[in-house]
């Protein structure tokens, strides 16, 4: 795994994969990083570290952002807590808000039959965003303000 920062000069070449590590704390910064390879589960820098569980669950999430006048949409996958909401885990609210974009993008009827507002999209404790690597993903992931 390596740290991606915007000083750096990471190229997709480089990579397979780039992952934003948001932790339910909203006072952590998120952390960008990257893999050859797909992402591993075990180890220090596995997704059951990283998103302090024993059981992952993988969503599909949508990172949406309006820059110098075009949208930035970047589609990836939300490596999460599978038990969370049965061990009352605090709500992610930055993580919710990927999954949330990508449900109101993808799928109206389903948005329109559940309630947003009592968090029926919800992801609780520590997350990951994992998007495959190319410069624009790279560039914007490590470019993003850490809060």
């Amino acid at each position: 795994m390596t740290q991606v920062t915007k000083d750096n000069d990471y190229t997709a070449d480089s990579f397979d994969h780039v992952a934003l590590r948001i932790s339910v704390n909203s006072d952590i910064p998120m952390k960008t990083s990257t893999w050859t390879g797909e992402p591993p589960f075990q180890g220090s820098n596995g997704m059951y570290e990283q998103c302090g569980c024993k059981m992952i669950q993988i969503v599909p999430a949508l990172f949406w952002n309006p820059k110098n006048g075009k949208n930035f949409e970047m589609q990836g996958e939300l490596y999460c807590d599978e038990e969370g909401l049965l061990t009352n885990k605090t709500v992610n609210w930055r993580a919710s808000q990927l999954r949330k974009w990508y449900l109101e993008r993808s799928d109206k009827e389903l948005v329109n039959s559940i309630d947003l507002h009592i968090g029926d999209y919800n992801i609780v404790g520590d997350a990951c965003f994992v998007v495959k690597a190319s410069d624009e993903n790279i560039a914007m992931l490590a470019s993003m303000d850490k809060n």
